[in-house]
């Protein structure tokens, strides 16, 4: 930190523009500035317990939604299972319908025996995930009552691979219930977090003009520094993010990097820092 003979008469804490941040990234800053801001008084920047406790609560959550990557998981694979059971019930109910005009007389009676079934559940491919899984169950059921013709149409092993997928299917959004529970998607996070972050940062800059002696502002005057020394780390790490996905980007899909400050620990900035950062967003944001 550089020698400050003369107190300014104001300071800033840097635009960090944590709202670009990927989700990790975001999570970490905020993680990072809410440990530093508990090594200080807080009551000298007239900050209250709740108003931390709220944020670490929010910090906390986010971390605990983004490590349920397995409710991603299971909602790709629940798509997965989905499709397979489309065209499980397409094939069975193509060979009933095609098995109908078959120069077998045996075959053509049983498929059209199962044609009565078929027909009863016409539309099923485009049913919801959770409608259709019980309306594949009764399908199930009805097949097993015409299991000689089934057999006849050399269908038992289709009907057992669809009855293995819905039950698969069925457990699958179970589970995706249960873990969606009390679950809080990050981007209904973030505001809160941003939200507080902005406060903090305003009190810290309303406690250095309202501090009663030059040694509380120096004291400001570090926790900045260090609070800047942060948010020039997290930035640099945004634009080195963004530096490896514009390899892979096409032209116009290109996004513009926060520009790095010369000074990025300063406390002392002009009033207006419109020319730190060529994303025109709230400073503190």
């Amino acid at each position: 930190m550089e020698n400050i003979t003369e107190l300014p008469l104001h300071i800033n804490v840097r635009g960090c523009y944590c709202s670009n941040f990927g989700s990790g990234l975001h999570l970490a800053f905020h993680r990072r500035v809410y440990l530093t801001m508990t090594e200080v008084d807080l009551k000298k920047l007239h900050i209250g317990a709740g108003l931390m406790k709220e944020w670490m609560e929010l910090i906390e959550q986010g971390y605990e939604t983004d490590s349920k990557t397995s409710l991603r998981e299971l909602t790709q694979q629940i798509a997965e299972l989905n499709e397979r059971l489309t065209e499980l019930i397409t094939y069975i109910f193509e060979m009933v319908r095609v098995q109908r005009k078959s120069f077998d007389e045996e075959k053509a009676r049983a498929a059209e025996s199962l044609y009565t079934v078929v027909r009863a559940y016409r539309g099923l491919q485009q049913m919801l995930r959770y409608g259709k899984s019980a309306k594949i169950e009764c399908l199930l059921r009805d097949f097993d009552d015409k299991a000689e013709a089934v057999k006849q149409l050399s269908l038992t092993s289709a009907i057992k691979e669809l009855e293995r997928v819905n039950k698969e299917l069925d457990e699958t959004l179970s589970e995706r219930i249960k873990i969606k529970k009390g679950y809080t998607a990050n981007y209904k996070l973030r505001p809160k977090m941003d939200r507080i972050y902005s406060l903090v940062v305003k009190h810290i800059s309303a406690s250095y003009m309202l501090a009663e002696n030059d040694s509380d502002k120096q004291e400001i005057i570090k926790l900045v520094v260090i609070l800047n020394r942060i948010i020039a780390d997290f930035r640099r790490s945004y634009n080195e993010s963004m530096a490896q996905k514009r390899r892979v980007r096409k032209p116009d899909e290109d996004v513009e990097p926060i520009e790095e400050d010369e000074d990025v620990v300063s406390p002392v900035l002009p009033d207006d820092d419109s020319e730190d950062n060529n994303i025109k967003e709230n400073d503190n944001e």
